[in-house]
């Protein structure tokens, strides 16, 4: 039987590994969340001490939380944006920091469609536009569009290129002002991209709809102009797919085979194309995969599902990513998305099973995490020397305030309560923005 260790130095995950241009020190990356910290689509002092805190550990990619690419594709309350210049300025603080840590900076770009805040477009006299017209992510949002006469409708060709336009520009502004090392694009959880890719959201009758070729298009023509602007080129970017999330109204028949969902068929598409631009020497930095145990921020049923057939078909450096921390302190399967993974050995509890399997099955993984990080600021050091985790707390994901965000602290001797001590008045502060 295989030695399972709680310490994760001898794996691969602590092995160099370069990605894109980037030298990193292992492979234990901070995946992308949504931790709604922003104001006025502008980050925010205590999103500065976040990501700072998280990087300290050298060599560490930190992939920074989603951020609106563009205004015309929708919006969300407590999100950053990217189409101004100071935003990116803003933003240009949080990289500093995470650079001057002696680790690298990447930036998730996304767009709402048909998730955007209904209160936000109404307030900024921007219409509601998703691939194609009248398909609602739910019933209340369906009645709250016709509540606000902004019926969702589709985006037209000549808006398509418009918005992809857009996420360049974001992009470039990125790069240029706010000194990011990478861009992800967000082409999972429901949103715009994903939407494309999924006949639940996309019944298009022209080059954007219907085959999965077609389907594919948007996100691959915006890689493709990622790729060739010369400002960003193929090693900056990134793409991030979930093809088994059910997050935002993604949620196929149960009758349909695992084999044959749709979006996993377009992600398995979408990852020979990105290995064919490969082949002729345009080769992205990673492609991000989530597991398909988790959905969003929740846990899912893996039962019947993988990822491998498009594992099998991109060759370049890969980011896993969904459940993969097991070593929490107190119970460890009183945490759902442990349950069924962990293994009870002579009333031993193996941690582990599935990251160590995964990062040493080849030499081009990176692990990333983001639950994890929320509670353990120095998670990459914890993971190394095998000191137990503190448990994430769901109900401040979502929340505005310091109060469950900046509240943990590094490790202490594996004292139960690890909570920083804030007065009433900082814990329950907003961030001010960094510009």
């Amino acid at each position: 039987m295989t030695n399972y260790k709680t310490s994760l130095d001898e794996t691969n995950l602590f092995k160099p590994i370069k990605v894109g241009n980037l030298q990193l020190e292992h492979r234990a990356a901070h995946a992308a969340t949504s931790r709604a910290r922003s104001v006025n689509f502008t980050p925010t002092d205590i999103m500065l001490k976040y990501y700072d805190s998280r990087s300290k550990y050298a060599g560490t990619l930190i992939v920074v939380e989603s951020v609106l690419a563009s205004r015309s594709s929708g919006l969300v309350p407590f999100k950053s944006g990217l189409w101004l210049d100071s935003q990116a300025q803003a933003f240009r603080k949080i990289t500093d920091s995470i650079h001057a840590n002696g680790s690298y900076a990447a930036i998730q770009l996304f767009s709402p469609g048909r998730t955007a805040n209904l209160d936000l477009l109404e307030k900024h006299l921007l219409p509601f536009v998703a691939p194609s017209a009248g398909l609602y992510v739910s019933e209340a949002s369906k009645a709250k569009a016709l509540e606000k006469g902004n019926k969702l409708r589709a985006l037209s060709v000549e808006e398509i290129h418009e918005v992809q336009n857009e996420y360049v520009a974001s992009a470039v502004n990125a790069v240029t002002n706010g000194n990011f090392d990478i861009i992800e694009i967000h082409g999972g959880s429901g949103h715009l991209v994903e939407q494309f890719l999924s006949p639940i959201a996309n019944i298009r009758s022209d080059k954007y709809g219907g085959s999965v070729e077609n389907r594919a298009r948007f996100v691959l023509e915006l890689i493709d102009k990622l790729i060739e602007h010369p400002a960003i080129g193929a090693s900056r970017v990134a793409l991030r797919l979930s093809p088994w999330s059910d997050t935002n109204g993604m949620v196929y028949p149960e009758n349909i085979p695992c084999s044959e969902n749709p979006t996993l068929l377009a992600c398995q598409y979408i990852a020979q194309q990105l290995q064919d631009r490969a082949d002729e020497g345009k080769e992205v930095a990673y492609l991000s995969v989530c597991e398909p145990r988790v959905s969003g921020s929740g846990d899912a049923d893996p039962t019947g599902k993988s990822n491998e057939s498009i594992y099998r078909l991109w060759k370049g450096v890969l980011m896993r990513t969904g459940g993969y921390a097991t070593n929490f302190k107190g119970d460890p399967l009183a945490i759902k998305s442990n349950v069924a993974r962990l293994k009870v050995v002579n009333g031993e509890v193996l941690h582990y099973q599935d990251l160590i399997h995964d990062v040493n099955v080849d030499d081009r993984t990176l692990i990333g995490f983001s639950r994890p990080f929320t509670s353990n600021p120095d998670l990459v050091t914890r993971l190394q020397k095998g000191w137990k985790l503190d448990v994430y707390d769901r109900d401040y994901f979502y929340s505005h305030t310091v109060d469950g965000y900046l509240t943990f602290g590094e490790y202490n001797n594996d004292e139960d309560n690890n909570h920083l001590q804030l007065s009433p008045e900082e814990l329950s502060r907003e961030g001010v923005p960094l510009v």
